[in-house]
């Protein structure tokens, strides 16, 4: 039933946005949508959806090239959040963002030429509405632009 629902939500964003939408099966399912110099894929185990991850990033991103980082665990009851590696510097980004951590664990990379990465996790949408608000909320402070249209709300 999870399965069916967040296949139609991503189907139906796709659709509405006219964008084409990639979804493989192998291990585990994942979604990916690009616009223009934006990726935005979400993965998951559809028997274990807590490992869910949405990840957006420029298509130009290079992880290899990461010098920047910024990383934030969600607060959990009885689990002691990992301490933060000491080699890696804070990304300065907008406070909007802080919002997040509060409901997913979030991380933040830029690599050197200054394209941009975000992870969030768990992400398991009940409605269209947690993947607009969310994923545009990211678009939006950082390259200054919707990913998804504001249309669909009406």
């Amino acid at each position: 039933m999870e399965l069916s629902r967040i296949d139609n939500l991503w189907k139906f964003l796709g659709i509405k946005n006219g964008l084409t939408l990639d979804y493989s099966y192998h291990d585990n399912m994942k979604y990916s949508l690009v616009k223009g110099s934006l990726e935005l894929s979400h993965r998951f185990n559809p028997k274990f959806l807590k490992k869910s991850v949405l990840i957006i990033q420029e298509r130009n991103f290079q992880e290899q090239l990461s010098h920047q980082k910024f990383v934030s665990q969600k607060q959990r009851f009885g689990i002691k959040p990992e301490a933060p590696s000491p080699v890696k510097n804070i990304v300065f980004f907008p406070k909007e963002l802080l919002s997040l951590h509060h409901q997913f664990d979030l991380e933040i990379q830029k690599d050197r030429k200054g394209h941009f990465r975000v992870k969030i996790s768990p992400f398991v949408p009940k409605t269209i509405y947690d993947i607009l608000d969310t994923v545009n909320l990211i678009s939006r402070t950082l390259w200054v632009k919707n990913f998804f249209a504001e249309g669909i709300r009406n």
